[in-house]
């Protein structure tokens, strides 16, 4: 009896599949709520608990696979970052040609490019539940392995810690190919657009190197809907913006 109550006690902790796949396609929505959008962002570099730099950016999104990302602030203004499938140009004002970059480029700190503008899990890993559940800031939370779908993929591993109250992601931490563990965000704000769930702050800490000592603090100052013509995708169309 006893072992026939420990195995139906497992199999409840063992959340389905399908509600795994929700879950993951939640976190999505917190960061991707409208198929189009409009984001003015902030980022800032944290040392010591002081802050040592910043940039203001504007971000436009269209599907999963389209995105510009335009900086505002004085040192970088009119720099843009251009995203279109799995390619990624920098243009820089007063040049001719876009220069290819890859999602790893560093934004700011331990911010990358690919932080801001491409990841999608749901459709870019598969996702296990543990049978243990962690804590993240006195949140009691499901621990979800996420394996990338790409074997080239930058994060091949990703450990996702989603509370159990509301489903919200609270922390994650991505692993190279090498297995190290690369970087923690921690998502520290959430507000709401259109009934859902969306982040408006995260923490993230690089794990290797100088940088450890370092956070990159994301803020999402305005997040609203926006009807975004597809010439702004192109690298020609991306300059007259």
């Amino acid at each position: 009896m006893c072992r026939a109550a420990l195995a139906g006690l497992l199999l409840l902790a063992a959340p389905p599949a399908a509600d795994v796949q929700k879950w993951l396609q939640g976190v999505d929505t917190s960061r991707h709520a409208f198929d189009q959008a409009a984001i003015r962002a902030r980022a800032s570099q944290i040392v010591d608990g002081k802050e040592e730099s910043s940039a203001e950016f504007e971000i436009y999104v269209k599907g999963r696979d389209k995105a510009l990302i335009i900086f505002r602030d004085p040192k970088n203004n009119g720099r843009k970052v251009l995203t279109v499938g799995n390619r990624m140009w920098l243009i820089v004002p007063g040049t001719t040609n876009p220069v290819p970059i890859t999602p790893n480029q560093r934004l700011l700190g331990g911010a990358s490019f690919g932080d801001v503008a491409k990841l999608r899990f749901a459709d870019d890993y598969t996702a296990t539940a543990r049978d243990v559940t962690g804590d993240v800031g006195g949140r009691e939370c499901l621990i979800l392995d996420l394996q990338a779908k790409d074997p080239a993929a930058p994060y091949p591993r990703v450990t996702l810690f989603l509370d159990t109250a509301e489903h919200l992601a609270r922390k994650l931490v991505f692993f190279l190919q090498s297995g190290k563990e690369a970087k923690e965000a921690l998502i520290t704000g959430y507000g709401s657009a259109a009934g859902h769930a969306i982040i408006t702050q995260m923490d993230i800490r690089e794990r290797l190197g100088r940088e450890s000592r370092a956070v990159t603090r994301l803020e999402y100052l305005d997040y609203r809907q926006a009807k975004l013509d597809d010439a702004i995708f192109t690298p020609e169309g991306a300059k007259g913006l």
